[in-house]
């Protein structure tokens, strides 16, 4: 190539040319990349950018090489999903259980009645027709008492439940070890179906929501007792769930949503948090003594 454009000297075949093209052109170095013969060569219209050019090339260099070195580094896949599985077996079981009630609302609805609170039979359109409370203790289906907790009634639903639990539940779990996590979910999943079971009474519910609330509740008065680095939430997610808890209160969802908001397995799942967030910051707080 002639017309005054240089070759630039020391180009490497490993070279992100993607990066070094933008800096060129942040430089308003004119230049051209040309492929030949299984190489990249470099042409500058101005030989005085050439110093620059050099300076360039070396910092894209750098750049490669440190970016290679962090990806031989980073943990694979496969490995960053067995450590969860290893560290966070109740939270992903947890949210398995909530895709898998999720999937059977939605695609088998006739089998959701062995899941929920009460067993029912639909009459019509507009009529559920429910079984008494005290067949489900005198029939022995203890499993109805936390089976709610998964049915989940559309894609918002599972999706605004599941991400919380994903953010909440690692926490904790991480904190307390999947055992005290198992029996706080267990107690948090009990407490909420039956909160809503006294709040509303017969009817058909279900969400993962008032055990997302509980572990709110638990994070929350936890880290207030005994403070940890796990449990530190940024700032603006209690006073937005709360907010939202009051929303819901005021019946404003139900304006726009078919059915009703499970206010109380809300309300009930967070104060069961709380409760056993002051029991477990309690203790804490007795064994730093």
């Amino acid at each position: 190539m002639n017309d005054g454009w240089s070759e630039i000297e020391g180009l490497a075949p490993n070279v992100d040319l993607d990066a070094l093209v933008i800096n060129l052109n942040r430089q308003h170095i004119v230049h051209k990349v040309i492929r030949e013969n299984g190489e990249t060569r470099l042409w500058v219209k101005d030989a005085v950018d050439t110093p620059v050019v050099l300076e360039i090339i070396s910092q894209v260099r750098r750049m490669t090489t440190l970016s290679a070195q962090e990806a031989a580094t980073r943990p694979s896949k496969q490995l960053v999903l067995r450590t969860y599985m290893i560290r966070l077996p109740i939270t992903l079981l947890a949210l398995l259980l909530c895709i898998l009630g999720t999937l059977l609302v939605i695609f088998l609805p006739n089998l959701m009645s062995i899941f929920t609170f009460q067993d029912f039979i639909i009459i019509d359109e507009r009529e559920i027709q429910f079984e008494p409370i005290f067949e489900v203790f005198e029939q022995n289906q203890w499993w109805r008492l936390v089976t709610p907790a998964f049915l989940h009634f559309g894609l918002f639903h599972i999706v605004f439940n599941g991400l919380w639990l994903w953010e909440f539940g690692k926490r904790i779990e991480l904190l307390t070890g999947s055992g005290a996590y198992l029996i706080l979910l267990s107690g948090l999943a009990i407490g909420s179906n039956v909160g809503q079971y006294l709040w509303s009474g017969p009817a058909l519910f279900g969400g993962f929501s008032g055990v997302v609330y509980g572990l709110l509740g638990y994070i929350w008065v936890r880290n207030k007792r005994s403070p940890d680095p796990l449990l530190a939430l940024p700032p603006a997610i209690f006073p937005l769930m709360i907010a939202w808890l009051v929303i819901c209160l005021l019946g404003i969802l139900d304006l726009l949503l078919q059915g009703s908001v499970a206010n109380g397995a809300h309300v009930s799942g967070l104060l069961i948090g709380m409760v056993f967030g002051a029991f477990a910051g309690r203790r804490e707080t007795e064994g730093l003594k």
